[in-house]
């Protein structure tokens, strides 16, 4: 439509002209902008990663598409690490932080944990080619406490239908 406003024939004077053109183009890219932030949480495909084939511990892989609709697959290698979310168009997000029980309590999930100062990455995102474009990873702190921390482009937020359940 902005090319038309300068070539159709009108009495508009030429900066009124740049002004629609600016509008025009501004609206356009800041929806095109929230389309993507809003739809690059959706998850088309959900896998489950079986312990036998992840380390003993129960994974789950999540397929979401770029605005260009190039697959991007999530790998997240713990699931405990996937936490309820508040952000808008998204069912979860990678957790920031993590607190696992102490041994007497529940000994199998305070094994998860790590020595202090050790750093395990929990999740990775692969681009369509299979290379590794983000990774999210935990750094281990004193008492099964942990932080996370993302590197590259990894896709944090997952709005994941009923149906993929």
């Amino acid at each position: 439509m902005t090319p038309f406003i300068f070539i159709v024939e009108s009495s508009l004077p030429l900066p009124a002209r740049i002004v629609l053109a600016a509008t025009a183009l501004s609206t356009s890219s800041i929806s095109t902008a929230l389309v993507g932030w809003s739809g690059a949480s959706y998850v088309v495909d959900l896998q489950r990663l079986p312990p036998a084939d992840n380390g003993g511990i129960e994974g789950i892989e999540m397929t979401t598409l770029t605005l260009t609709l190039k697959k991007l697959v999530t790998r997240v290698y713990d699931a405990d690490f996937l936490v309820e979310t508040k952000r808008p168009f998204a069912k979860w997000e990678l957790a920031q932080s993590v607190l696992l029980p102490p041994p007497k309590e529940d000994a199998l999930m305070a094994a998860k944990g790590g020595a202090q100062g050790e750093e395990e990455t929990i999740a990775e995102t692969f681009n369509a080619t299979g290379e590794i474009v983000g990774r999210w990873i935990v750094k281990w702190e004193s008492d099964g406490a942990g932080t996370c921390h993302g590197t590259g482009k990894i896709i944090r937020y997952f709005n994941v239908h009923e149906e993929l359940l």
